[in-house]
């Protein structure tokens, strides 16, 4: 069972990073960059545990151990993201890096026990698959093992105060219209983000507490049960969350600041100043590109595409449209090849022509994708539509 729940999570995991970075319509912004490798480094270690727990280490002994490195870029990782997106930053910059010291550290720490034999390290799995607990009894680095178990929730604490601290001193200038409205969505992710980041800090706290105060249950099944929940119920709120909520991953967030001097910013009194900016003219140059150029009866057309058309980057495109027009950028697209469909469906037009061939000319991949959008746009199937029809 409990493999079951940290499997579900890393597919969860995986889907979420794919939707991020490898969709056609994906804006792979900084941001988004972020998010994926904190996904993926902790859904390293669940599958190092996985491995661990069906024995199939054995198989791969070189993996043991390498999550303990990985496990010191979540929280790091986890602050840059919610920096990232309420400053509207579009790169890490060389500050940034020092965030990354204890991962590199703890790579130094291990290369003794990376460079081992084969053979040797078997030894070490096999008595620790025996036992849990000699997983904090041998040590394998230079350091303790108990400075890991320490350091680490440690780590994770700190960073967690100041993404805390980070998110509710947030100040908003007053801004109004279609910004407000986008601060209130990237608020609400970024809280529902971080209490799940919290949750799954609980969990290793949780194991910290095991280990060094009641290391004698640590192979108790229901110490594993409640870390399983923990872990495996953080990544299915995280990710089932931004699967559920496509905004995220269509742009968000996205919001423009006015260009200040240092000096200004450093001032106490400073307020991140918003621009209301009207996107009118942007707008216009959508819908009049649309019309005319018909671009959405293109089977392949992504937002890349249209952005390198109209000469808008694809970040602030995603946004119009998510905000300003309030679709994503797929239904948006589907609307106009259902409107420029519906417009030629006759009876007459309906008996000359396959389905297949409506599909492809109104610019679908399929057509389960073709009714699926008829459906949603025109309350009936395309079917039921043409029985009705004069």
């Amino acid at each position: 069972m409990f493999n079951i729940l940290f499997l579900g999570s890393i597919f969860l995991v995986l889907a979420t990073v794919y939707l991020l970075l490898f969709t056609e319509n994906a804006t792979k912004s900084y941001s988004d960059y972020l998010l994926s490798s904190l996904l993926l480094s902790q859904a390293w270690g669940v599958l190092v545990y996985l491995f661990m727990n069906s024995k199939y280490i054995l198989s791969f002994p070189h993996l043991y151990k390498t999550g303990v490195p990985i496990n010191y870029l979540a929280a790091p990782l986890s602050y840059l993201y919610v920096k990232a997106v309420l400053n509207n930053e579009f790169k890490l910059k060389k500050l940034d890096l020092l965030h990354f010291i204890p991962f590199l550290l703890f790579i130094i720490n291990h290369i003794p026990f990376y460079a081992l034999p084969t053979n040797e390290k078997l030894a070490i799995i096999n008595n620790t698959i025996l036992d849990w607990s000699n997983t904090y009894k041998f040590q394998t680095g230079i350091l303790p093992e108990y400075v890991n178990f320490l350091l680490r929730p440690l780590q994770a604490l700190i960073y967690l105060f100041f993404q805390w601290k980070l998110l509710l001193s947030f100040k908003k200038n007053q801004p109004s219209g279609h910004i407000q409205t986008q601060i209130k969505k990237v608020i609400s992710w970024l809280k529902i983000f971080s209490w799940t980041t919290t949750i799954i800090l609980a969990g290793f706290f949780i194991l910290t507490f095991f280990v060094l105060m009641l290391p004698a249950y640590i192979n108790n099944q229901i110490v594993v049960f409640i870390l399983s929940l923990f872990v495996a119920g953080g990544f299915f709120v995280m990710s089932g969350y931004l699967l559920t909520h496509p905004a995220v991953l269509s742009g968000l967030p996205f919001i423009k600041y006015e260009v200040v001097a240092s000096k200004v910013r450093t001032d106490k009194s400073y307020s991140m100043p918003y621009v209301n900016y009207d996107y009118t003219k942007e707008m216009e140059e959508i819908s009049r590109y649309f019309e005319l150029e018909k671009p959405y009866l293109k089977t392949d057309l992504n937002i890349n595409q249209v952005s390198v058309a109209l000469g808008i980057a694809s970040r602030e495109l995603s946004f119009i449209i998510n905000n300003h027009f309030g679709q994503r950028f797929t239904d948006f697209l589907n609307k106009y090849r259902i409107e420029y469909i519906t417009n030629k469906l006759t009876k007459e037009y309906a008996r000359n022509y396959t389905i297949e061939s409506i599909v492809k000319e109104a610019g679908f991949a399929s057509k389960s994708s073709f009714n699926l959008a008829f459906k949603k746009f025109n309350h009936c199937t395309p079917s039921e539509f043409i029985s009705n029809l004069h």
